[in-house]
């Protein structure tokens, strides 16, 4: 065989052979990193009343893909809702806070107040 046909097709099989690149995220901490993102963003949009993060409300159990859901916090007056997009690196959602995600890619999460 010629060595000029075969590198190619040589190639071409491997890539053709090659696994899949993961499909999404891992969403086991989730609730924790918009948890996280919601005290920082919310510390800096109503400094004189501090957030008291209580709980998320999903709208659906969050998956690899990202959820969305409501952030409870003991002050009615703040929390709100927010979505969760996965992220292999295409860049971030307009608006989003950019967390690394696990075990590649990121979380981009946007919160709908503030």
């Amino acid at each position: 065989m010629n060595k000029a046909i075969a590198i190619p097709a040589i190639l071409a099989a491997g890539i053709a052979c090659a696994p899949l690149a993961q499909a999404d995220g891992n969403s086991a901490n989730l609730g924790q990193l918009v948890a996280q993102v919601y005290n920082e963003v919310q510390r800096a949009c109503t400094p004189k009343t501090p957030p008291s993060f209580q709980s998320i409300a999903w709208d659906s159990p969050p998956t690899g893909q990202g959820g969305s859901g409501r952030i409870i916090d003991a002050n009615p007056a703040l929390g709100g809702p927010f979505q969760v997009y996965w992220n292999l690196g295409g860049g971030p959602f307009p608006g989003a806070r950019v967390v690394p995600a696990q075990p590649q890619g990121y979380w981009d999460i946007v919160l709908e107040f503030c």
